[in-house]
């Protein structure tokens, strides 16, 4: 599910940048709300994920056990930084942001008590008082400052450098001991969805990952880590929810195995698993004692093709592909009908996503009329894929069924060295996506020099030459309502010359013992209701 890094390509990082997580990237991270002012009012220290009143009343106590999707030795303990699932679970048993996204996927202070934007360069943090990280020492300005510096410095290879990246190393100022003005290389009007990611986390001053000492502000502290296996955590007893967390540990286990986690679950020596196949559904509602957590999020698979690698550097060839899909059989093969229709653009949760756009049905007719005005109409390609997150191997195959209805022939090459040499630089491709808004969306996979530009969108010339300027604008812009205009006018550029094909956007699926209470669906991408909030607000009935 994770590699350490992606090699240079079209659009793709620098040589010799440090490795970083894709799924860091690409998989983590969410993103919402207009930036400007985030007040306290929009949220306290119990604004997002309090436990739901049915249930019971929460109690203390007991030792919870996760078993979480993937992992292996490289496993890393970072708190600004992760290469597999069970990486992202450590990060938020311990780490927290300065905001965060609730269920319904809006952008609320957290260590912040409020996040200013003065000007689309200049930004001013207020941090809540009385915070303590886990060490005991007390949550200041300089802490932010480091973690700030930390995340942007692309020498250190974290997973939000490129959400953070216009941030000036020298361009702090200390107002008081909880109040920092930030200044910025180039204009950002929406730092703050930045600096909402789940793993742009703040920590002490001098901070250095395992095996240095670990101390965040987060609810439980880590007690031991086996890279590979598993690692224990304790309640953290300066946490500064009153009464929270409720268990006394949490045990994180790394579970590459699919049926293995299963099969613990079943058996009892878990209390929870993250991943559930659409195949075990049945085997998990037959069982007594267990529950799906069903989050109906905006993770997508995006189908990828290059604009300027033939066949599709013609957009009629382009269109023509996005017309053979025929997206609710696609949800009901591949997903078993745990998904939704997407319509050919991502962030589905941004406030400025163009919901008036037509939405695409399959249309086998007109796409042979355009395959045959691109003089493509016995068009054979290849369509690379792999395993790397459910349904993309599937999925390439539905289509590949689908388009020869319309006289397309897809050879579809599973590669396992899919993410080697030859990412970014294929014609045609299946990949995998997280939740995110749309703008910073747009800054890792839709840019001349994004990380991961995977359709080597915009062109040079032509029908959307003129996309990257209008994301300048939209970023330089202080005006929601214009910079609305401005997404708006990128998408509708995006749904008519793009290079992607998102068929749906597909569910997270996670199961839990019937003991366990507190759980709600998210949506954003983190698995299990962004893993109990933290193990926040999940306990023991």
């Amino acid at each position: 599910m994770d590699r350490p890094g992606t090699p240079a390509g079209p659009g793709g990082p620098s040589p010799d940048r440090a490795p970083i997580s894709r799924r860091g990237l690409l998989a983590g991270g969410a993103g919402a709300a207009a930036a400007g002012l985030l007040a306290a009012a929009c949220g306290g220290p119990g604004g997002t994920g309090a436990p739901p009143s049915p249930g019971g009343r929460p109690r203390r106590g007991g030792d919870f056990r996760v078993g979480v999707a993937g992992g292996s030795p490289s496993d890393l303990f970072d708190g600004q930084n992760f290469l597999s699932q069970p990486d992202e679970a450590r990060i938020v048993s311990m780490f927290e942001p300065l905001l965060i996204f609730d269920d319904d996927y809006q952008l609320r202070p957290w260590l912040a008590e409020e996040v200013t934007m003065e000007n689309p360069s200049q930004w001013v943090i207020r941090l809540r008082k009385g915070i303590e990280f886990s060490n005991g020492k007390t949550l200041r300005a300089q802490d932010v400052i480091y973690s700030l510096r930390r995340i942007a410095d692309p020498r250190n290879g974290l997973a939000g450098q490129t959400q953070l990246a216009a941030i000036d190393p020298t361009g702090f100022t200390v107002l008081d001991r909880y109040t920092v003005r930030v200044r910025l290389t180039s204009p950002n009007s929406v730092l703050d969805q930045g600096l909402g990611q789940y793993y742009n986390n703040v920590v002490p001053d001098g901070y250095q990952k395992w095996p240095a000492p670990q101390a965040g502000t987060g609810c439980f502290v880590v007690k031991s880590f086996t890279p590979g296996q598993q690692s224990v955590s304790v309640r953290n007893p300066n946490y500064w929810h009153p009464g929270q967390p409720y268990f006394d540990t949490v045990t994180i286990i790394d579970f590459p195995d699919d049926t293995a986690r299963l099969n613990a679950l079943l058996g009892g020596s878990i209390d929870a698993m993250t991943s559930v196949l659409t195949p075990q559904i049945p085997t998990i509602q037959a069982h007594g004692g267990l529950s799906l957590l069903v989050s109906h999020n905006g993770e997508w698979l995006p189908i990828c093709m290059a604009i300027d690698m033939p066949p599709f550097d013609n957009n009629d060839v382009r269109q023509a592909m996005r017309l053979i899909v025929d997206r609710p059989a696609m949800i009901e093969q591949v997903l078993s009908g745990y998904g939704r229709v997407a319509n050919d653009l991502f962030a589905p949760f941004d406030p400025d996503y163009d919901s008036a756009l037509p939405q695409r049905h399959q249309d086998l007719e007109k796409a042979r009329f355009l395959l045959r005005r691109a003089g493509a109409e016995k068009l054979s390609t290849t369509l690379h894929t792999t395993p790397g997150e459910a349904g993309m191997v599937t999925m390439a195959s539905v289509l590949a069924t689908q388009a020869a209805r319309a006289g397309v022939t897809i050879s579809v090459q599973d590669d396992p060295n899919y993410y080697g040499n030859q990412y970014l630089k294929l014609a045609f491709s299946v990949d995998f996506w997280g939740t995110r808004n749309y703008l910073p969306q747009v800054a890792l996979s839709m840019l001349p020099g994004s990380p991961f530009n995977e359709t080597h969108w915009p062109p040079r010339s032509g029908p959307g030459s003129g996309y990257a300027s209008l994301y300048r604008q939209a970023l330089s812009s202080s005006s929601p309502s214009l910079r609305r205009e401005l997404i708006h006018q990128m998408q509708a550029i995006e749904y008519d010359y793009g290079g992607y094909i998102i068929p749906f956007y597909l569910n997270l699926i996670g199961a839990y013992s019937d003991r366990v209470r507190g759980f709600t669906p998210s949506k954003g991408t983190v698995p299990l209701g962004y893993f109990g909030h933290g193990f926040r607000t999940i306990w023991f009935a």
